[in-house]
Formats: structure tokens, C-alpha cells, sequence
């Protein structure tokens, strides 16, 4: 809070890129109890990254910082929030649990109140709409208010999202399901030499090299297998940034050694991969031409899961290979590796490269990275097998 002309400037600082409508919820609230205490608010802002921001040398403070004002709508939600902190003191003085139904989760916490709420008694039911997956506040809220609380009362499956829609149609047929026409029509797509490919990402707050905005997602590995031929040998290559400096471009020299000019790039969930590329391509234009060249070649290998020419009540609605691996190939999991996901590949690689660069178990994070992204790309290799086999 700071001064103004005639009274106060209220902000409250947030790490993502963006006012959102949570903020004006948190500062209605606290305009309510400063202005009771005395201190009236003319003005209430988000201070937040701008996402433009492009580091170039020092990072610029003033040049990373955006400032968005909500005045407006804090002020047309000053009465709701007095009503509902006496609403919440009511609550709290009562000596009976609140309705705990998830479905009354708000702001994006469904999925974390559902969690808590399965701890609670009596406990949901075994065939209740919110063990769906990927099911949400607002789409069960719907279903209640149409006295609609089982799964199997759902008659109009298109209120649902996609992917839950997917799950109740897979479940209906019980058993997997194959367009072997269209399985057919996609496969023919794949072009020898078939490169299996995954680039793995970090991202910061604060852009760590010049060139690089917040929030980034900067390439600093990839794994590769290349088929020549079907049913030829598989090789493989990788390649894994292991020290503080910029990781694009050495990877894209040796990315322009490994990956050649000519047949498929078959990765899984492709406006990743090719976001990456484009973005590259717009930072390094002596490489615009290359990864133009490779975002062409690029064969989404999580289309016919996606698109429903293959489902199986085992996805549970996903096509995430972390979904449609352990269905395909239960054998070749993600269990017996020390890294697991993305996320966890991110953070460890930052801090053992950007962070603590001498941290003693540096040389074991890398060796897990390699393996994780290295199964990754095999995982792709399995899976494409299989379809070929079907």
C-alpha cells in the first residue's frame, strides 16, 4: 500500500503474467478491512509480469514489472464481499461442519477440495459424478442442479468436457475400441527414417539469458531414437546442457547434426515441440530455417488417441502418453526411474545447473534427466509398434 493525492494505492503483487479474477476477490477484501481501519483506497492494482518482457543485459525492473489497474471491479465487488465475510464469521461461530459438496469449490480448487473431501464421512458414492475424470465445479454444479448426482443418470453426455465425454463413451463400449481405416490412414503418414523426439524445458520467473522472456520455456535437453528403415535398428541420441550458460544454441548445433533434413519427427503432443522450435527459429534466425523445415516433418503421435480412432476405458479419458502407456505396455512404465514427470525433470535440472551448480548429487540428476527423456522417446517407439501391429 502507498500513498496518493487523497488516500491510498492498494496493489497486490503477483508472480504470474496476468490480472486474474481471483485478485479482485483478494483485494475487495482487503479494501473492505483497511478502509474500515480508516485508510480509504482511490485506487487498486495487480502488479505482474510483463510477459513481453525480453531480457537484454541487466533485467530491468521497471521493464519486467506490469501494472494492471482493477479499480472497477473491486469496487463493484465491495458489497458481495461484505456479505461474505459476515458469512464466513457465521461460519466460523457455528458448531455444524459447512455443506462440504466439492461441486461448491471455486477459483481452480475442485480437484484439491475432492482430495480432502474423500476423507470426509459419509463418503461419496462409489458412482458419483465427481469421480469422473476431469471433472469440475462448475460442470457438476450443472449436472446437481438437473438433479443429476450418479453417472449413470447422465443422459446428455454434452454438457461434459471432451476428455470426460471421451471416458464415458469408452465405457459404454467395454472393451478398446480401433478404426483400423483410419489407424491406417495415419500410420501411412509416418515417413522412414522415423525420428522418435522429446525435448524437455525450463522456465523462470526472472529470464535467466539475454533473448529469453519470463516464463519461458527453454529447451535444455532432448532424446532422440531414429528407424532408418521398418523393423531396422534403433539408435539412439541425446543431448543434455550441463552448465549455466544459454542452452538453445548449442543444442540446435548439435539438434542440426542428429536430426538430418529427411523423414518424420514423431513426438507426442506436438504444439509443444513446435512452439519450442518457433520460438527459436524467432530468437536465432540463422536456425529459422532448419526447425521451419522440422515443425514440417512433425507426425503427432497422440492424434489417433486423442481423435478417438483408439480408446480404451484404461486412458480414463487422456491421451497423455503417462495415460496410454501403462494401458498399451504395462511393462514399460515410468516406476523404476528416479524422475518421473516434466515438472520434477525441470526443477532438478535448474537446480543443478542455474541454482547450486556444486550440489554433490549433480552428476546423479543428470544421469536420471537422460534416462527420463530417454524413456520418453522408447515409450514412443513401443507405442508406434504397437499400432503397426494392430
Amino acid at each position: 500500500m502507498s500513498r496518493s493525492d487523497d488516500g491510498y494505492v492498494l496493489t497486490e503483487i503477483k508472480s504470474g503474467t496476468s490480472a486474474k479474477p481471483e485478485h479482485t476477490f483478494d483485494l475487495a477484501f482487503q479494501r473492505v478491512v483497511l478502509e474500515a481501519a480508516g485508510f480509504p483506497i482511490t485506487r487498486c492494482e495487480v502488479a505482474h509480469v510483463n510477459r513481453d518482457y525480453v531480457r537484454n543485459g541487466e533485467i530491468n525492473p521497471q521493464e519486467l514489472v506490469g501494472i494492471t489497474d482493477i479499480t472497477d471491479a473491486v469496487t463493484e465487488q465491495l458489497e458481495k464481499t461484505r456479505t461474505l465475510i459476515d458469512q464466513a464469521l457465521s461460519v466460523v461461530a457455528s458448531g455444524t461442519m459447512p455443506d462440504p459438496s466439492p461441486e461448491r469449490a471455486r477459483l481452480k480448487s475442485y480437484g484439491e477440495w475432492l482430495e480432502i473431501r474423500e476423507k470426509f464421512d459419509p463418503p461419496l458414492a462409489h458412482d458419483s459424478i465427481h469421480r469422473l475424470p476431469f471433472m469440475n465445479a462448475e460442470k457438476a454444479s450443472e449436472l446437481i442442479a438437473n438433479g443429476i448426482t450418479k453417472i449413470d443418470e447422465i443422459s446428455d453426455p454434452s454438457v461434459l468436457g471432451k476428455s470426460t465425454q471421451r471416458y464415458l463413451r469408452t465405457v459404454a463400449n467395454g472393451e478398446r475400441t480401433i478404426d483400423h481405416q483410419e489407424l491406417s490412414r495415419f500410420l501411412s503418414e509416418i515417413v522412414y527414417p522415423v525420428h522418435y523426439f522429446d525435448y524437455e524445458t525450463s522456465q523462470s520467473l526472472l529470464p535467466p539469458w539475454d533473448g529469453t522472456r519470463p516464463y519461458q520455456q527453454v529447451a535444455f535437453q532432448y532424446s532422440l531414437h531414429i528407424q532408418h528403415e521398418p523393423g531396422g535398428e534403433i539408435e539412439h541420441r541425446e543431448y543434455l546442457h550441463r552448465d549455466a550458460s544459454n542452452p538453445m544454441p548449442a543444442l540446435l548445433k548439435r539438434l542440426r547434426e542428429d536430426i538430418g533434413n529427411v523423414g518424420s519427427v514423431v513426438v507426442w503432443y506436438a504444439p509443444f515441440e513446435k512452439s519450442r522450435n518457433t520460438e527459436m527459429a524467432e530468437t536465432y534466425p540463422e536456425h529459422a530455417e532448419f526447425l521451419k523445415g522440422l515443425n514440417a516433418r512433425v507426425v503427432d503421435l497422440m492424434k489417433p488417441f486423442a481423435d478417438e480412432v483408439i480408446n480404451d476405458p484404461a486412458f480414463k479419458g487422456s491421451a497423455s502418453i503417462k495415460a496410454v502407456l501403462p494401458a498399451f505396455l504395462p511393462e514399460l512404465s515410468y516406476d523404476d526411474l528416479d524422475i518421473k514427470e516434466g515438472a520434477s525433470a525441470s526443477r532438478l535440472w535448474k537446480d543443478v545447473t542455474l541454482t547450486e551448480p556444486d550440489d554433490p548429487a549433480r552428476e546423479k540428476v543428470y544421469a536420471d534427466l537422460v534416462a527420463y527423456c530417454t524413456r520418453d522417446t522408447w515409450a514412443m517407439v513401443a507405442i508406434h509398434r504397437e499400432l503397426l501391429a494392430m
